[in-house]
């Protein structure tokens, strides 16, 4: 399970932003919102929606688990996936919604699984409000009556003419595929980086890679659509060496002086130092000691890189889509941070970065400033479309 938790072999759990006020008077309404609440339409998911009194708090989208998923294997993911909601603060009711491509014919569609969430949301005194589910053929409150599913896409249609609705991107999938570029573009970022390999292998320059945090500062005032080949090549360049990329991502993230300190410690372990900064490690994990990464800051990095992995050929792409994958789990979009390290593992399939941000989406490890502790405000990540399980205030 890629996303941000797991729980058996191929479930996801991912978090997911929420509009600034939710007015919904009755399940229709509810549902109506329901991609604008995770920020896509959702495919054979659990959306959680969690209280604080009367209020919403937070969102969780998880993949449902399969139809021949064994009771043991239910218990875990009904487990893991409200241990994560049970983690904002003070919320007491989580209302599930259960999104699915099967039909209504054999009656409510994964009654088991909300049978499981019930036992298991009142063992964590979490109080169940009215589940409700949305086929492919019909919709309606579990234990109520069914309705056509043609009123609930009428419902979303004109939902989305109001020019008050939250954006809906597209689904994680969709996001992180990269634009085309002319193959002549390629080629020339190609030729370039071959360059710079030479030049490093040849020692020809004492300094193979720029400073990563001057580096990061400067192409921080980069217009994305406008970088080409040369520019490209050398992002790419840097990214690949380990150290720098880290350095890079600390300084896209918090800003010149995190950046700073993840290069001193860089430079002493190079000389023998300490084999680890606990406050780094801890930052790069997600707890927030270093406050919440600057949304603007890593908003930007993210369009640049998504750039540069497009002129790049695809045996050169992994330490970009990697560090893609990080910026974007940064910012609470488990799905998309999923979908970029896919990618990766495509481009190289023993990439460690890759394999490092795999395993903390698979263990749950969502970031701590997603729970409201940080730097910027909540409502900050959540009108910049994150996809983080954000309280409202």
């Amino acid at each position: 399970m890629r996303g941000s938790a797991r729980c058996g072999s191929s479930h996801r759990r991912h978090p997911c932003a929420m509009p600034a006020h939710v007015i919904a008077s009755d399940p229709l309404d509810l549902l109506t919102l329901v991609p604008e609440l995770i920020g896509f339409e959702p495919q054979n998911s659990l959306v959680l929606v969690a209280f604080r009194g009367a209020r919403t708090c937070g969102t969780l989208r998880v993949d449902l688990p399969d139809a021949t998923a064994s009771s043991g294997e239910i218990r875990l993911w009904a487990q893991s996936a409200l241990g994560v909601v049970r983690r904002l603060h003070d919320v007491d009711a989580v209302l599930p919604v259960v999104v699915t491509d099967e039909a209504c014919g054999g009656g409510e569609p994964r009654g088991e699984l909300v049978e499981r969430l019930r036992r298991q949301a009142s063992s964590m005194r979490l109080r169940i409000s009215g589940p409700l589910y949305e086929a492919c053929d019909a919709w309606g409150s579990y234990g109520g009556k069914r309705r056509a599913r043609g009123e609930l896409d009428a419902a979303r249609r004109l939902r989305r003419l109001d020019p008050d609705a939250a954006p809906v991107r597209g689904r994680p999938g969709e996001e992180v595929e990269l634009d085309a570029v002319d193959h002549a573009l390629v080629a020339r970022t190609a030729a370039l980086l071959e360059r710079l390999d030479d030049a490093s292998r040849s020692g020809e320059s004492v300094d193979q890679v720029p400073d990563p945090v001057w580096f990061a500062g400067y192409c921080a005032g980069w217009d994305a659509d406008a970088v080409g080949p040369a520019a490209a090549a050398l992002t790419a360049h840097v990214l690949e060496q380990p150290w720098a990329r880290d350095v890079a991502l600390f300084t896209w993230a918090w800003g010149r002086a995190a950046g700073r300190r993840a290069f001193r410690f860089q430079e002493r372990w190079r000389r023998g130092g300490p084999l680890r900064d606990e406050r780094l490690a801890s930052a790069l994990a997600g707890e927030a000691v270093l406050g919440r990464p600057s949304v603007s800051g890593v908003e930007h990095a993210i369009g640049l890189l998504r750039r540069v992995a497009a002129l790049l050929p695809a045996t050169r792409r992994a330490p970009v889509l990697s560090s893609l994958a990080w910026l974007s789990w940064a910012l609470g979009r488990g799905s998309v941070a999923g979908g970029y390290v896919a990618l990766a593992r495509e481009c190289d399939a023993g990439y460690g970065f890759a394999e490092l941000v795999e395993t903390m989406l698979d263990r749950s490890m969502l970031p701590q400033w997603a729970f409201g502790s940080g730097g910027t405000t909540p409502r900050e990540l959540a009108t910049k479309g994150s996809g983080g399980v954000v309280p409202k205030g």
